[in-house]
């Protein structure tokens, strides 16, 4: 049986492993035009590894959603099968993306209200 110092290693031990991909997928995905687009993939990406819950009822440990849905999927152990795991993930991302999303538009807003005033006070000064 695992004691607790275990499930913390593999805890830091998968947490890096996700840190240590992330560049990869900016990398992949920087070609990709559009920000709402891009942002889809990589927060898909990083949803999908990284939404956390509890395997099974009653079990006091943290499991990647992922894995549990293709546990769920090889071996049922319960009536909900392999929506047991792909659910979580759906909701995390559907917040994520949507919080993404309404940062972009106020984020994007300002920044192009500070570039047409910037614009508006350096036109005087050129004529």
């Amino acid at each position: 049986m695992y004691t607790m110092e275990n499930y913390y290693w593999g805890l830091v031990a998968y947490v890096l492993g996700v840190m240590m991909l992330t560049p990869l997928l900016w990398w992949l995905t920087r070609f990709i035009p559009w920000r709402p687009i891009r942002a889809f993939f990589r927060l898909l990406v990083l949803t999908f590894l990284l939404t956390p819950m509890y395997a099974y009822q009653g079990m006091d440990y943290l499991a990647p959603a992922w894995v549990v849905a293709v546990f769920e999927l090889i071996k049922p152990q319960m009536d909900k099968g392999i929506w047991h795991g792909l659910l979580p993930i759906a909701v995390c991302f559907v917040i994520v993306y949507c919080l993404d999303l309404a940062l972009w538009l106020v984020f994007r807003k300002r920044r192009k209200n500070t570039g047409a005033e910037a614009e508006s006070s350096a036109s005087p000064a050129a004529t």
